[in-house]
């Protein structure tokens, strides 16, 4: 059975969330990552060679240290977004939208009716109909539990976005600043004041409308910096975690 999702918990608490992106499928990272004391631990399964199985035993490893299981998808597949749920992941971020019509999708996808399209059937997810919660007890508290980040790495989605934020069933949006300084012709990376200057947009639209901002550090320091600028929902991806504890190490 799915647990209650405690980074959806601390969000609307007004926390900030601080969680681990990894192409890994090792089960031993996202158990690690609780211990430690992450909030979430999404699977990366646009960049990363991960299956629906994977992602099962994933969600087994997040559960048993208190840990939010989140994907991260390339394709947008309805029908491979219910494959995820199933077996546990409680939210999902969904790169490569086009407008506010499919953020409505995904929201759809993501939530049993009548708050959406979910198809229901036995999985892990509802300990296929043999535990406590009856079945209309199971949907209400999934529809509850889920996350929804449509993924902002293209300028048409930014001019979108006033219309996205009012979509029921939004949870948060999550930018992407090195995929959007490419969309936006600055190879160099996300520090261009155009790149700057939209993604501060954002995150005063997304905050205003009370939605949680997500964005990648790689660093700590780089992390205070998000949240000053008003992010909530920090991811690390498990190379720049590993890369400057490398550094750390080896300087002494």
């Amino acid at each position: 059975m799915i647990r209650e999702n405690k980074t959806k918990v601390k969000l609307r608490r007004g926390d900030t969330v601080f969680g681990l992106i990894s192409l890994s499928a090792d089960p031993l990272l996202a158990e690690w990552c609780g211990l430690v004391g992450f909030d979430f631990y999404m699977l990366d399964a646009e960049h990363g060679a991960v299956t629906v199985a994977h992602a099962e035993n994933i969600a087994r490893a997040c559960e048993s240290v208190n840990i939010t299981p989140l994907i991260r998808l390339g394709q947008f597949d309805p029908k491979l977004i219910l494959k995820y749920l199933d077996v546990g992941m409680l939210g999902v971020m969904q790169p490569g939208l086009k407008n506010a019509a499919e953020v409505q999708t995904l929201v759809d996808a993501v939530r049993y009716p009548p708050r959406g399209t979910r198809g229901l059937g036995p999985s892990r997810a509802n300990d296929f109909f043999i535990g406590q919660m009856s079945q209309a007890e199971y949907v209400s508290f999934a529809n509850a539990q889920m996350i929804v980040l449509p993924q902002f790495e293209e300028p048409e989605m930014f001019a979108e976005l006033n219309a996205i934020v009012q979509i029921e069933g939004v949870d948060g949006i999550c930018i992407g600043p090195r995929d959007l300084a490419l969309a936006m012709g600055f190879p160099d990376g996300a520090n261009h004041p155009e790149v700057q200057h939209l993604i501060a947009e954002a995150i005063a639209i997304a905050r205003g409308a009370k939605l949680a901002v997500g964005i990648p550090a790689s660093t700590g320091e780089l992390a205070k910096k998000q949240i000053q600028l008003g992010a909530n929902f920090i991811l690390v991806s498990t190379h720049s975690l590993m890369q400057q504890g490398a550094i750390d190490f080896l300087n002494g």
